[in-house]
């Protein structure tokens, strides 16, 4: 699927924004706490998985805003480039 940066601009717009998607990151990054504070203190290799896991969430969410922040800065290029002809 190729797609331009508007198309995944606004793709990862909905997806941020589909309550669904919030719950379930929600609901995840929760579990991932729960599982490290129920965990053993010297379960070392545990708890950085879990931690792992949880950058990896934070890594996908700014995934997607990096999309979004690229369409609007074209969309913000394109329209400043009207505006000079």
């Amino acid at each position: 699927m190729d797609l331009n940066s508007e198309q995944k601009g606004r793709r990862a717009q909905e997806i941020l924004d589909d309550p669904v998607f919030v719950e379930m990151i929600g609901r995840t990054r929760e579990g991932y706490v729960v599982q490290w504070t129920l965990s053993e203190p010297g379960a070392i290799d545990e708890r950085e998985a879990l931690s792992a896991a949880n950058r990896g969430l934070d890594e996908m969410l700014r995934g997607l805003r990096t999309l979004i922040a690229d369409w609007t800065m074209e969309k913000s290029r394109k329209k400043t480039k009207k505006g000079r002809k």
